[in-house]
């Protein structure tokens, strides 16, 4: 009888001690938290994990604000990649094929992708999907090149078409050079429009700049302000490794959420800052007040 206690607590023991699944974030209805993700680095680059809430500070139009809400645990994704198809991409697509498919595969069985392009027109891939084998048959047959570049178009219909998605909304768009300032007949869109869009819609937009093309300042501005990363891919490098570079760092957030002090529908200045100067820290730099979710 004895035997069968000790085991009996034994077995209750492991049970408290074993390690508690990852869990989505849920946020309390009817209390407005603004939800800001956090990439932290050291000076040498190298993602930093493992922090506690102790290690960050938030800023609301300067002021010093109380963290309610922290979290290390990857948080669900909604991505739409957007790909530049302008002429000059042609005869690049088996090498496009192999690197979105690294970025996909580093995907977590929660998060969602889908696949867009952008030249002779802007197209977004209709179905947001974890299945591999319909973003591979994307990749296979409905892309194709042409046209100029209307990048800040495509990535506002990219924002829009994650709109009503729940989670962290990631827009990760591939360019060999800069966008067209004039964009398509019919499309609305511009940087100024773009970046006012992001802030209400807390959408994070990663840039990659293909085969030795300079990303322009206001790509790399836009990168920035939404707490994403810009990357630049010398020629002959390894695009795939760049993909998936994305993917890590978007595994290793931390998701920092606090109660705004005004909820008037307009633009607010927010600032994550790190206890540890020698960490540096990546952000949203703004939010819409009364249209967090």
């Amino acid at each position: 009888m004895n035997g069968v206690r000790l085991l009996a607590c034994a077995a209750a023991l492991a049970a408290l001690s074993a390690p508690l699944p990852a869990q989505q974030i849920t946020f309390r209805a009817g209390v407005e938290t603004v939800a800001v993700y956090a990439t932290v680095r050291d000076r040498d680059h190298r993602l930093v994990t493992g922090l506690t809430k102790d290690a960050f500070e938030v800023l609301d139009e300067g002021k010093r604000t109380a963290i309610t809400v922290f979290s290390s645990e990857p948080q669900p994704l909604s991505v739409a990649i957007m790909l530049d198809m302008s002429g000059s991409m042609s005869g690049t697509f088996d090498q496009l094929r192999r690197s979105v498919l690294a970025f996909v595969n580093a995907l977590r069985p929660e998060d969602r992708a889908r696949i867009g392009t952008f030249g002779t027109e802007i197209a977004v891939g209709a179905n947001l999907t974890n299945d591999r084998a319909e973003l591979l048959r994307v990749l296979k047959e409905e892309i194709w090149s042409g046209g100029g570049s209307p990048g800040w178009q495509a990535i506002g219909e990219a924002m829009a078409s994650l709109s009503a998605e729940s989670g962290r909304h990631v827009v990760l768009t591939l360019t060999d050079g800069e966008f067209t300032s004039h964009g398509l007949a019919g499309w609305i869109g511009d940087r100024r429009t773009i970046e006012a869009q992001a802030a209400r819609q807390d959408a994070a937009v990663y840039a990659i700049g293909f085969e030795g093309y300079k990303l322009s300042r206001d790509i790399v501005t836009l990168s920035d302000i939404t707490g994403g990363s810009h990357f630049e891919v010398p020629t002959g490098s390894n695009l795939a490794a760049t993909f998936a570079q994305v993917a890590e760092e978007l595994r290793h957030q931390y998701l920092i959420g606090f109660s705004p002090a005004q909820s008037d529908g307009k633009a607010h200045k927010v600032e994550v800052r790190m206890t540890d100067g020698r960490l540096k820290v990546q952000a949203r730099r703004s939010y819409i007040a009364g249209t967090e979710r």
